[in-house]
C-alpha cells in the first residue's frame, strides 16, 4: 500500500527584515517626506496617549509581540520617559534612515556607446609597454639555476 508523499510544499509566512533584541537602542524611522512624528500607541495599535516621537529620535526596546511578518510591535522608551508601542516598520538600527529603494525604470540596462572599452576578446593590457626580453642568465636563475634536461 502507497502512502501519499509527505513532501508538500507548505507556504512558509514572509519573514521579518529584522529582529530587534529587547534592551537593544535603535533609531524612529518615519515613513513619508517630509518624516511626520510617530504616535505612540498600546499593544493593539490603538493610540493611548498624545505622545508623539520624532524621526532619528534614539529609544530602548522594552518587549515586543510577534504577530505575523507585518505586524509585528516593540514596546520603546524615549530619553524623556515616553513609552508606547510602534509598529517594527517604524525602527531601524542606523541613525541616518536608509536610501529609497531604486524605481524599476531607472534599473534598467543601458547600452555602451559605440567606442568605448575594449573590442571583445581583447585584452585589457594591450598598448601598456612590455616588460624587457630576459637574458639566458635571468631565464637560469628563474629556473633555479638549470635548464630543463640539463644535469648538475
Amino acid at each position: 500500500m502507497a502512502f501519499p508523499s509527505s513532501r508538500r510544499s507548505i507556504p512558509r509566512p514572509p519573514r521579518l527584515a529584522f529582529v530587534l533584541a529587547v534592551g537593544q537602542h535603535v533609531f524612529i524611522n518615519s515613513a513619508g517626506s517630509p518624516p511626520r512624528p510617530v504616535a505612540l500607541a498600546d499593544e493593539s495599535g490603538k493610540l493611548l496617549s498624545g505622545d508623539y516621537l520624532i524621526d532619528g529620535l534614539e529609544v530602548e526596546v522594552v518587549a515586543w509581540r510577534p504577530r505575523g511578518a507585518t505586524d509585528t510591535r516593540y514596546r520603546v522608551r524615549a530619553p524623556d520617559g515616553a513609552d508606547g508601542w510602534v509598529p517594527a516598520g517604524n525602527l531601524r538600527r542606523s541613525l541616518v534612515a536608509p536610501p529609497p529603494p531604486a524605481s524599476p525604470a531607472s534599473a534598467q540596462l543601458t547600452v555602451p556607446e559605440e567606442g568605448i572599452g575594449r573590442p571583445f576578446g581583447q585584452r585589457s593590457h594591450v598598448g601598456l609597454p612590455s616588460p624587457p626580453p630576459l637574458t639566458s642568465a635571468a631565464k637560469a636563475a628563474a629556473n633555479g639555476g638549470r635548464r630543463f634536461g640539463k644535469r648538475f
